[in-house]
């Protein structure tokens, strides 16, 4: 009995216990599962799986004929996961001689935190074949993408380059949030070691391309500019220079050089100075080329016409206390002459006579003291003052390009109107922007910003113009062979803080043009700054012009002496006479008496030049009377009386 109920009463126990004991796995089994489930599987995918945030392809930048300019190639990067990493000390050795990094270095990363970590991005083939060797626990092989500029050197001012994840410097860097796309992240797995990574099939967000950019830029003119440009700043030991081609009637940036270059692909090798753009970001006096401003400013005004002359005081005025100095000794000068001749007592005389007020409203009518808004980071607005705080001295400095500054884009945006008949446009250097699904995000069109001068003015000036490239002319250097062009010279002194005042060294030498001169297609600008062998315009920076107009025109096929398809020149005012130009529309009529009213000694001489006649002369000045008179049949000797027409 005592042996009965012993037994009982351990079954009894055993009956208890044993259902308690299998309730406590139940108990922990629900926990797990139940409770303590989203905890415990967000563990699990922590331990198994990794998100790593991957970047985009960046999308292409191209010319505007679709060639590439910078792309985005595949390249592998290095990383590691710290935990899985147990030698660090070791690892980090194996690596430094496989990446050419420093042990401490490396160390370091693999020391700070856990989780994922870049040890090298952006690697060389076969330094990434050389880790793969390793075989290192917790280091591994990722695929990223790296920028690559084809051509090298070209167009580096403009593009400018990228960083690890974003655009430095040009269009890399201003238009960043269009190029670098949309960020992903990619789920790895560990595999069966426990300690390699390899990708799922999917990814947690789908990567996006940037968009293609397509810029107005011609990688062949782009070429012209910068081999001209090149050669030149080597050869005169400048410190700088720029080149701009614009295309005349829409604005369109078909090329800008700037000296000296750089490589993008290899950018940390060179100096911060080098990346700059110097078309749009270096300000200096234009000098001597700002002189067609003004004169197209008083004949628009009407205080000057083409037969007014001006006495050039013979190399030497004074305006209040300062002496302003030509080149050469000028006595009587008409306004073509001030250009032809590059007269700063001429240009002055008018710049007074056009008074400071007038001055400042026709700068900034031509563009001059605000940004053009061409897509370029540090793009300089320029520096011209309130009128109001002018002296007669300043009017008269800012008459021949002294006192204000400019950039080279405001410049040759300020000739370009000249050229367009008056029209200032908006500068551009984006065609347009296009996304990887092949959506338009923009597209850029011409834009006019306002009418600065006339058509009748602009031809007027245009034929001023002309004769600076003329065997008489300051720019004859910048002839083109077969093409009429226009364009003017500049030679401003730099000034120097050091010497407060202005260098009598350092000079800005520039030469800024149209071609061809009756019917414009480019207008364009180049800038030597200090060039050391020589410090004129008309020298240095003349045939610079010639040679990228000379190119760019034969690859355009506009053939010499003929106007562009579709585009006639442009008319003559009434009334207008153009010196040294017989109509040659009748040749092989009977010749009639050119007018010769308002010409110089010289330019009706040039008119009669072809004429087998002989010529009588009385006075000095302008012409006022002629014998015989226009229109009728020229006689054996033809007299022509000259009367002094002056302004003072």
């Amino acid at each position: 009995m005592r042996w009965n109920s012993r037994a009982h009463l351990r079954l009894r126990l055993l009956g208890v216990v044993l259902p308690a004991l299998l309730l406590l796995p139940l108990g922990r089994a629900f926990y797990l599962q139940v409770l303590d489930r989203a905890e415990l599987k967000e563990l699990a995918v922590r331990q198994n799986r990794m998100v790593v945030k991957v970047q985009p392809r960046r999308g292409p930048i191209v010319d505007r004929n679709g060639q590439p300019l910078a792309i985005s190639v595949p390249v592998p990067s290095v990383y590691a996961v710290r935990e899985e990493i147990q030698e660090k000390g070791k690892t980090a050795l194996l690596l430094s001689q496989a990446l050419g990094m420093k042990k401490g270095v490396l160390l370091n990363k693999l020391g700070n935190g856990n989780g994922f970590v870049w040890l090298k991005r952006r690697v060389a083939p076969e330094e990434a074949e050389k880790v793969a060797d390793l075989d290192l626990p917790g280091v591994g092989v990722q695929e990223e993408s790296r920028r690559y500029y084809p051509n090298l050197e070209l167009a580096a001012s403009v593009l400018g380059f990228v960083g690890v994840d974003k655009g430095l410097e040009g269009i890399e860097c201003s238009l960043e949030d269009q190029l670098k796309g949309g960020s992903s992240t990619r789920v790895l797995k560990r595999d069966a070691k426990g300690w390699a990574y390899t990708p799922l099939d999917f990814w947690d967000s789908s990567p996006t391309v940037g968009a293609t950019v397509q810029l107005t830029l011609d990688r062949s003119i782009q070429f012209f500019a910068e081999q001209a440009l090149n050669a030149a700043g080597q050869k005169l030991g400048a410190k700088s220079g720029s080149a701009i081609v614009m295309e005349t009637e829409t604005g369109r940036i078909l090329a800008i050089a700037s000296y000296p270059p750089f490589n993008p692909n290899e950018f940390s090798r060179y100096r911060q100075e080098n990346f700059r753009n110097q078309a749009s970001s270096f300000i200096f006096e234009p000098g001597s080329t700002f002189k067609v401003i003004t004169i197209a400013s008083a004949l628009e005004e009407g205080i000057f016409d083409e037969k007014d002359i001006f006495f050039c005081g013979n190399g030497s005025y004074r305006v209040a206390d300062a002496t302003i100095n030509d080149n050469l000794p000028y006595g009587w000068l008409t306004l073509k002459g001030i250009l032809q001749k590059s007269s700063n007592i001429g240009a002055t005389k008018v710049g007074l006579e056009l008074g400071r007020e007038r001055f400042e409203e026709y700068a900034r009518r031509f563009g001059l003291g605000e940004k053009t808004g061409i897509l370029l980071p540090g793009e300089g607005r320029g520096m011209l003052r309130k009128a109001s705080s002018w002296t007669q001295v300043d009017t008269a400095a800012a008459s021949f390009g002294q006192g204000i500054g400019v950039t080279a884009l405001q410049m040759v945006n300020a000739v370009n109107a000249i050229a367009n008949g008056g029209l200032l446009m908006r500068p551009y250097l984006v065609e347009k922007i296009v996304s990887s699904s092949g959506e338009i995000i923009q597209m850029r069109r011409p834009q006019e910003i306002r009418r600065a001068i006339s058509p009748e003015t602009a031809v007027k000036i245009t034929r001023m113009m002309e004769s600076v490239v003329g065997p008489e002319g300051s720019g004859y250097r910048a002839r083109v062979p077969g093409y009429e062009t226009a364009g003017k010279t500049g030679t401003a002194q730099k000034f120097s803080s050091k010497q407060n005042g202005y260098s009598e060294s350092s000079f800005v030498a520039s030469f800024v043009g149209f071609a061809p001169s009756r019917s414009p297609v480019l207008t364009v600008l180049v800038v030597i700054d200090e060039p050391k062998e020589n410090t004129y315009g008309g020298v240095v920076a003349a045939p610079v012009w010639a040679e990228i107009v000379g190119k760019t025109l034969n690859y355009l096929q506009i053939e010499p002496g003929a106007s562009e398809p579709g585009r006639p020149d442009a008319p003559l005012p009434k009334g207008t006479r153009v010196a040294g130009r017989p109509d040659v529309k009748n040749a092989g009529a009977p010749m009639s008496m050119p007018d010769l009213k308002g010409l110089t000694l010289r330019e009706a001489l040039g008119v009669l030049a072809d004429m087998e006649c002989g010529v009588k002369i009385e006075g000095t000045g302008v012409v006022v009377r002629q014998s015989p008179e226009p229109g009728e049949g020229v006689a054996p000797v033809v007299r022509i009386g000259l009367m002094p027409r002056i302004r003072t």
